[in-house]
């Protein structure tokens, strides 16, 4: 999926892209869930083909990336919850609740600070598909 931006800063191979609904999102229902604080969002994306500040820009993520964030956020989690919950049932119905509440919030610390190390490296980041139009004011 592509999405269409205009770049306002750009930090090294960084550039902060200021993305508005598409219209996809103008008829959806849940659009206030997406965007809850206003309808532009900005996102940090690489930039690998020399885009400038103001420039127009289609945007998009590869589906390696894609998959290793939905599994960082919900498959490991729920993963190690379960295993907590499976270890638990060895003792009582009590030890299986916390130990399945324990993996599952280990899963997601685990998979913040995987995030945190994928994002100082720039791993799992959209990246700049294409300039539309070059330095719009």
């Amino acid at each position: 999926m592509k999405e269409k931006g205009r770049i306002v800063e750009i930090t090294g191979s960084v550039a902060k892209v200021s993305l508005e609904p598409g219209e996809a999102c103008k008829d959806c229902p849940y659009g206030n869930m997406c965007r809850p604080t206003g309808d532009i969002r900005i996102i940090r994306v690489k930039n690998s083909i020399g885009a400038e500040v103001n420039d127009e820009v289609y945007i998009g993520i590869s589906a390696k990336s894609e998959l290793i964030a939905i599994f960082l956020l919900f498959g490991l989690p729920v993963i190690l919850g379960l295993i907590g919950l499976l270890i638990g049932t060895r003792y009582s119905e009590i030890h299986s609740i916390i130990l399945g509440l324990i993996g599952f919030a280990l899963g997601l610390i685990i998979a913040k600070i995987v995030n945190n190390i994928f994002n100082n490296r720039h791993k799992l980041l959209p990246h700049i598909i294409e300039i539309i139009n070059p330095k719009s004011p």
